[in-house]
């Protein structure tokens, strides 16, 4: 039941959904979510929206990710436009390669589990008759 406040409805409600999984395959997210800088709830919810979190990256690639902009920035017409273009487009291509989120589609997730040959649907819920 959503709870009143000051005449607004407040709809924020969290449901929990439980997994079990082998202590290998905790163990694996658990490693794999720290290397994202991120919970495991949300490492998990992310992949189960069709994200892949990116791993955090050190520091010194921050460090060169801002000087190769600023060099951008600094041969502004004092190079071709076809090395400046092709400069901007590595600087795109870092950004959504290693910077930001990025979402696979359904056919990539499915992939992935017909490749991950150790994951395996727990035996529940009601079987359909034929």
């Amino acid at each position: 039941m959503p709870k009143w406040q000051k005449g607004m409805i407040v709809l924020k409600t969290e449901q929990r959904i439980d997994a079990r999984v082998i202590p290998q395959q905790k163990k694996k997210i658990a490693q794999i979510a720290e290397k994202c800088g991120l919970s495991q709830s949300e490492y998990i919810r992310q992949r189960a929206l069709g994200y892949s979190p990116r791993v955090v990256l050190p520091d010194a690639f921050y460090l060169f990710h801002t000087k190769l902009c600023e060099l951008c920035n600094s041969i502004d017409g004092k190079v071709s436009a076809d090395a400046e273009e092709k400069l901007l487009c590595l600087i795109d291509d870092i950004q959504s390669e290693l910077l930001l989120p990025g979402k696979e589609t359904i056919a990539q997730i499915k992939a992935g589990l017909e490749r991950d040959a150790t994951w395996q649907p727990q035996d529940s819920g009601q079987l359909k008759e034929s």
